[in-house]
């Protein structure tokens, strides 16, 4: 709103009038327990007619790509037919439907989403190497890198090894379980990094069914599974 033209304020002044009296939570907190879907269905149609209209002389502007963006992230056009024919419709995006990489800040385009084991973060994922040879007196961190959360940390791994590599000469790098992929096996191949995990990547074995790990396996040299023997 405070970038239109005065006469384009004035244009929209009945549709923004709703959203000027206070600020944002202030807006929200007197909305209704069960108000929030027609809340949301009100400033979908509201941002629709802005998109729209506001395209030829602002289409260029953050503000309203922006816009653009959040509106497509929350709402979904879906086909109907009506007596005139077809007709798009859209709809208030549900709880499954919406992106973890969907915006979760107006003043940061790139944080995101992520649930794991039960707990919610917004933002991003830092990974860190460091030296870790016991002989060393001190030692150095040698990489940092930072990403939306949604990112895996395999994936991380495999962009950065080729470049540790060529700085730090490494050979043999220890990881959790979650920097386990075909794409990282490959990488350590050809980069000649030996790879040692605290972990293996995955659910724990349920104590109530028999497990791979509860065979005994026969391989050959190169490590490939030659025979295995039930437990029994």
């Amino acid at each position: 709103h405070r970038e239109l033209s005065e006469a384009d304020q004035q244009r929209y002044g009945d549709d923004f009038e709703p959203y000027l009296k206070g600020s944002s939570g202030q807006y929200v907190y007197q909305i209704k327990p069960g108000a929030y879907a027609s809340h949301l269905t009100q400033i979908g149609q509201v941002m629709s007619r802005l998109i729209t209209e506001l395209a030829p002389a602002y289409g260029q502007q953050p503000s309203y790509q922006m816009l653009v963006r959040v509106f497509n992230e929350h709402f979904i056009i879906e086909a109907s037919e009506t007596e005139d024919g077809d007709n798009d419709q859209w709809r208030p995006r549900q709880g499954d439907e919406l992106s973890a990489d969907s915006l979760q800040s107006p003043d940061d385009w790139i944080a995101t989403y992520r649930q794991k084991r039960d707990e919610t973060f917004t933002g991003y994922v830092a990974n860190l190497a460091e030296t870790c040879h016991p002989d060393n007196p001190f030692q150095l961190i040698l990489d940092l890198q930072t990403e939306p959360n949604t990112s895996d940390d395999a994936q991380m791994l495999a962009e950065r090894l080729p470049a540790l590599k060529k700085r730090t000469d490494l050979d043999e790098m220890h990881t959790d379980g979650g920097y386990s992929s075909p794409e990282v096996d490959r990488v350590m191949r050809q980069e000649q990094v030996e790879q040692i995990q605290t972990a293996i990547r995955g659910r724990q074995p349920d104590p109530t069914k028999l497990n791979l790990d509860d065979y005994q396996w026969e391989l050959d040299p190169d490590g490939q599974p030659l025979a295995l023997t039930a437990p029994n």
